[in-house]
């Protein structure tokens, strides 16, 4: 159960991507913190939890956002359609009047120690995010930027990650030892999202980060205690084509102000060892691995 306080009055919230991986798990943290949840049902998706009031709408029309926002006192934005068609969502909500909570992703911030505060500085293949991030913060929308997530058998790691393993006999890195990344466990960012709700305030971000792994680590869990390192100039696998830049770009999020100022407070801090287990039992229901 949620640590935070039930809302005052019936706060009605609409969740988007509430059958998502992350959408699922932040549906139901709200729903456990007393307020009242419903789901974005786009066209030909998958239908959404029976617990949840469907209320039509499509990433791809901004205009059915405005309407599927209208009459809730929030909405949390835990789906993902890149690039233009986000930001003009996301500007379709904001102007429906309602409150907005938007997931991006720590990524944007680019390299080096980053925190909060950070002017973000994205790497090309997210450069999408900066002006999503813009819109978001100056229609008075709030901001969440998620880490790597992990757990539950679900994200990048068991979607890009693994087949990549699983086709070499190995997990992959780029270039070098010690490139950081930064995670979280899918159930500890889930609880962020209310507290967002409760004490952020307008025009703020704020960084869903438990802990820092590195992507050698990362490649070694996913391969089953093996990784291979390539230089950059090889032709990625096309699981990963599309953030071969990421592997290379070593950044350290900081959450710092997240915990004092929100009281979150992430459970899971031991993403490597949680992920050689849960990769390893995946790697295992495969079936017997190529020979490197």
């Amino acid at each position: 159960m949620s640590d935070t306080p039930a809302p005052s009055g019936a706060t009605r919230v609409l969740v988007i991507g509430s059958t998502g991986y992350l959408g699922r798990y932040v549906a139901r943290s709200f729903a456990e913190a007393g307020y009242h949840v419903a789901a974005l049902q786009r066209p030909g998706g998958r239908p959404v939890d029976p617990r949840y009031p469907a209320v039509p709408g499509d990433l791809a029309d901004p205009a059915s956002l405005r309407t599927a926002a209208e009459g809730f006192d929030l909405v949390v934005h835990a789906g993902r359609i890149e690039g233009e068609a986000e930001r003009e969502g996301v500007e379709a909500i904001l102007a429906s009047g309602v409150r907005l909570i938007h997931t991006s992703g720590a990524d944007v911030l680019g390299p080096g120690h980053t925190s909060e505060d950070t002017v973000p500085e994205p790497p090309r293949c997210v450069a999408w995010r900066a002006p999503v991030e813009r819109a978001v913060r100056a229609g008075g929308g709030i901001l969440v930027r998620p880490g790597l997530i992990y757990g539950d058998n679900g994200g990048v790691v068991p979607d890009q990650l693994l087949p990549v393993a699983a086709a070499l006999g190995a997990g992959l890195y780029y270039e070098r030892r010690g490139i950081r990344w930064p995670a979280v466990h899918v159930a500890d960012l889930a609880e962020l999202y209310p507290l967002v709700a409760e004490k952020a305030a307008p025009g703020t971000a704020w960084n869903g980060v438990a802990e820092t792994i590195t992507v050698d680590e990362l490649a070694a869990a996913t391969g089953g205690g093996a990784a291979v390192c390539r230089p950059t100039t090889d032709n990625p696998p096309a699981e990963i084509a599309d953030i071969v830049e990421l592997y290379v770009m070593d950044h350290e999020v900081s959450s710092e102000r997240t915990r004092r100022e929100l009281g979150w407070r992430p459970k899971y801090l031991e993403a490597i060892a949680y992920l050689r287990e849960e990769c390893a039992a995946a790697l295992a229901a495969r079936g017997p691995r190529p020979v490197r």
